[in-house]
């Protein structure tokens, strides 16, 4: 079964440094705002407020980038929230400093290049919202448009962000004396027309950006479209505020700005987890409904134990006192609930996070609980994932063939999910519209199920065997009697036919001698009819069988065929059906030989245990034998008649090994 990979190390060391830098910029900005403060810098703007209203579309970023992060680190998405979520984080303490510094000009060190930067860390979050929106939902930017949008959106803001430093500082920050940068140039005329052209550049980018998105929504279908219209949504709103936000900017609406950068920073995440919570957007819905089931119950269980210690405590009067008594009830109580309770939240969430792969499961589950003669597993899994053309086959390892439930033979699909139980391929099942994940939980819960129809399909492919030889035999029969009334026809009966003529004739010709002639002309005619029959007779059962055994009939057949042959047989003698079986396998078997494969040597071997005979013929020719041909196909159906088997193994330039086993009880 597929399994959740564990994250990289990479992963969960940015995972863990975006959580572990959100509490201490929070608590470095407000060490810094106390010592601002403290300066009298009450009337100086502050980041710190800004942030802490910043908390929701921070922790939102931050969620989202983790959950994508954790379970699909090879989508940028994920990467590009977390990079929001410490770029935002980032400003706060980066405010607080420059204030700092404006408090106390010239006193901390790198406070006005600090102001100026932090002044423009907007861009970089224009930046990544254009870059989400370029990347959602597909992990590759699949044409030009995108990627040269990306490009812009990254190069406008890099440049513009480095193009501060020449400039003349003009953010909120109002000082005694001029925040300016030490690489400020004297005629900034050049570098501010620059840094309006980029910063118009970017937002256009930002505006492809939605565009795009909102082009990929429109022209989508299906589960695509399901899970981009969340985002979608929220890429409208999020132009809206872009737009307002640069008017406002512009405009110097200093607290319309502050508010409309929590809209347009907040309503992508929020409208990414929508889409992941209701529609399955970057596929990591069930890793967030696992978390969240293992949160759940770490709460309930702690919740569990704290309430049972002090019920037990005040029940035994030994609140506060040394028994452990309290401590082991609670523990028991929690792990005899630990179990029912995951399986009741788990089942919850995935109604709400999953909810074709709840359903789909619970239809399964009923199948296999009530289950109906008339209807399949492959029935129960096409009616469970509302995929009528979901097909199942099923791996037959000892013959290295995937075949249907009624034992035909199957050919899975290019896209087919490979079910295995304990390391072994059970079957594989192709879907046409099924949802993956559903598909996976739907096998989950049939293996057992899969499993006993595998059984049922290797006994059934056994059974049309079985009855495509038995009609192979019958056609084979009737052949051979056609043959054999053609061979009396033309043969023996010709010959008798012509003889009473001739006796006729010369009866009415009245002649002596042309009676006498015609007597001994017939019997020539005779005799050579005689050997036909015997021929025929020989070919029905040889009489050399019935005389010397397997050994004195293919000793027999050595001296007849034209290519030297060598006979390795005891003298054993066996019940005449199974004699015979070895005999026209073996007389096929070398016949085939003289005629296809230009052999040297042909050697015919007879070995006997106490249940079987094993009978084996090589030869040393070309090799090529085609194992399902007319021939040896009906070599294979008379041994398969009496029980047993027979088996062809290719041998490159060594020629080709037929190997029947036979019971001996025949």
């Amino acid at each position: 079964m597929t399994r959740f990979r564990r994250p990289p190390t990479l992963a969960l060391v940015a995972i863990a440094f975006t959580w572990l830098m959100f509490p201490m910029a929070m608590v470095v900005a407000e060490v810094i705002h106390q010592r601002v403060l403290d300066a009298g810098g009450q009337d100086l703007n502050s980041g710190l407020p800004v942030a802490l209203a910043f908390t929701v579309p921070i922790t939102s970023a931050a969620l989202v980038g983790s959950a994508l992060v954790a379970r699909r680190p090879e989508h940028p998405a994920g990467w590009l929230f977390l990079a929001l979520t410490l770029v935002v984080v980032a400003s706060a303490p980066m405010d607080e400093y420059s204030a700092l510094g404006a408090a106390k000009p010239g006193a901390y060190p790198g406070a006005a290049s600090v102001a100026i930067f932090a002044d423009r860390t907007w861009m970089f979050w224009l930046m990544l919202v254009a870059l989400i929106l370029l990347y959602t939902p597909e992990p590759r930017l699949k044409t030009r448009f995108r990627r040269w949008t990306a490009w812009t959106a990254i190069a406008c803001a890099t440049i513009t962000f480095c193009l501060s430093a020449f400039r003349p500082y003009d953010g909120p920050i109002e000082s005694a004396q001029p925040i300016r940068s030490p690489l400020e140039v004297a005629d900034p005329a050049v570098f501010n027309v620059i840094g309006i052209v980029l910063v118009v550049v970017l937002h256009l980018a930002v505006l492809c950006a939605g565009v795009s998105l909102l082009s990929r929504f429109r022209t989508s279908r299906g589960s695509l479209r399901r899970q981009v219209r969340w985002v979608a949504g929220a890429t409208v709103l999020f132009l809206v505020f872009v737009g307002a936000a640069y008017i406002s900017a512009t405009t110097g609406q200093e607290a319309v700005l502050i508010f409309l950068g929590f809209g347009f920073v907040a309503v992508l995440p929020i409208g990414a987890g929508l889409a992941i919570e209701r529609d399955h957007l970057y596929g990591i819905d069930r890793l967030v409904s696992r978390g969240l089931t293992y949160l759940l119950l770490s709460a309930a269980l702690v919740t569990c134990y704290v309430l049972v210690v002090l019920f037990t405590s005040q029940s035994l009067g030994d609140f506060g006192g040394q028994s452990q008594a309290p401590a082991i009830i609670a523990t028991l109580a929690a792990v005899s609930i630990a179990a029912p309770a995951r399986r009741w939240l788990q089942s919850q969430l995935d109604r709400r996070f999953h909810r074709r792969q709840y359903e789909a499961v619970a239809r399964i589950r009923r199948y296999l609980v009530e289950p109906d003669a008339a209807l399949s597993v492959e029935d129960g899994m096409r009616g469970a994932l509302d995929d009528p053309r979901l097909t199942v086959a099923y791996w037959i390892e000892e013959r290295g063939q995937w075949v249907s439930e009624v034992g035909e033979s199957a050919s899975p699909g290019a896209d087919a999910f490979v079910a295995k139980r304990r390391g072994a391929v059970v079957a594989a099942i192709t879907p046409v519209a099924a949802d993956p994940r559903a598909l996976t939980a739907v096998v989950h819960e049939s293996l057992t199920e899969l499993e006993n129809a595998r059984l049922r399909a290797a006994i059934a492919i056994q059974l049309v065997e079985v009855k495509e030889s038995r009609a192979r035999v019958v056609a084979a029969q009737l052949a051979e009697r056609h043959k054999m009334e053609r061979d009396l026809h033309d043969g023996a009966q010709q010959r008798l036919l012509a003889l009473a003529f001739q006796l006729r004739a010369a009866q009415v010709s009245g002649d002596p001698a042309r009676s006498a002639e015609a007597l001994s002309h017939g019997v020539d005619e005779i005799q050579v009819a005689v050997r036909e029959l015997r021929d025929l007779a020989n070919g029905l059962y040889p009489s050399v069988l019935t005389d010397g055994g397997l050994t004195g009939a293919f000793e027999d057949l050595a001296h007849r065929v034209p290519v030297p042959m060598r006979v390795d047989a005891p003298t054993e003698r066996y019940t005449p059906a199974l004699e015979q079986t070895a005999w026209f396998i073996a007389c096929e078997a070398v016949t085939n030989a003289v005629k296809h494969a230009s052999s040297n040597l042909i050697a015919v071997s007879v070995e006997r245990d106490d249940t079987r005979l094993r009978l084996t013929i090589e030869d040393d020719g070309v090799g090529g034998a085609n194992a399902d041909g007319e021939g040896l196909r009906g070599l294979a159906d008379r041994a398969e008649a009496v029980g047993g088997s027979l088996s062809i193994r290719e041998r490159p330039g060594r020629g080709t090994l037929v190997v029947a086993e036979l019971p001996c009880g025949w």
